[in-house]
């Protein structure tokens, strides 16, 4: 025995046929799973008022695809879209950064930084969560509480982490301690 439904507009639906143009899909009950690729949707084809089925792999090539970590580092594509776990490795990313205090206290908000350290009067160690692949990275920081020139010798910049050196510009000497932001910019 068959059963009869009418949609929103009054038109009576069966169960012989039901031609996809008289469904009234805002009342139906919430997928509650994942959309995966082989699930339908109802498309009105080229906005002219015929309704078709698609599946929802097709979506993917119509919104594009999420850029690999290649791509993010070229930084060159306009075709791709950038997911938050591939921008950090896009090159004009901060791979890490944070401040520390006179004490060498890491602030709470800082980004892949696991410590910061106070090894001497004005020299401190920033050691990082994720390595970097090289020590060629860029650091880009300012002195919070003196004027100071920020130095790092070939000694200070390592894979896993960077020394800083705090010294008056005019006299080379090691400045007393102070607060440091920081920025670190490479590949890791």
């Amino acid at each position: 025995m068959g059963w009869t439904f009418y949609n929103s507009s009054g038109q009576r639906l069966s169960s012989s046929m039901t031609s996809i143009a008289n469904i009234d899909i805002d009342g139906g009950t919430d997928i509650g799973a994942a959309i995966v690729d082989a699930d339908l949707f109802i498309v009105d084809d080229g906005a002219g008022g015929t309704n078709r089925k698609t599946a929802a792999s097709r979506l993917k090539t119509y919104i594009g695809s999420a850029a690999t970590q290649a791509e993010m580092e070229a930084a060159s594509s306009n075709t791709v879209f950038a997911t938050p776990g591939r921008t950090h490795n896009h090159p004009g990313v901060a791979k890490a950064h944070g401040h520390h205090a006179g004490s060498g206290a890491l602030a709470s908000n800082s980004y892949n930084l696991d410590s910061t350290a106070k090894d001497s009067t004005g020299v401190y160690t920033w050691t990082f969560t994720t390595d970097f692949s090289a020590a060629t990275y860029a650091v880009a920081g300012t002195d919070t509480s003196t004027v100071c020139a920020v130095h790092s010798d070939g000694s200070g910049k390592a894979t896993g982490e960077w020394v800083e050196r705090c010294y008056d510009s005019n006299t080379n000497e090691t400045f007393a301690d102070g607060g440091y932001d920081a920025a670190f910019y490479g590949d890791q």
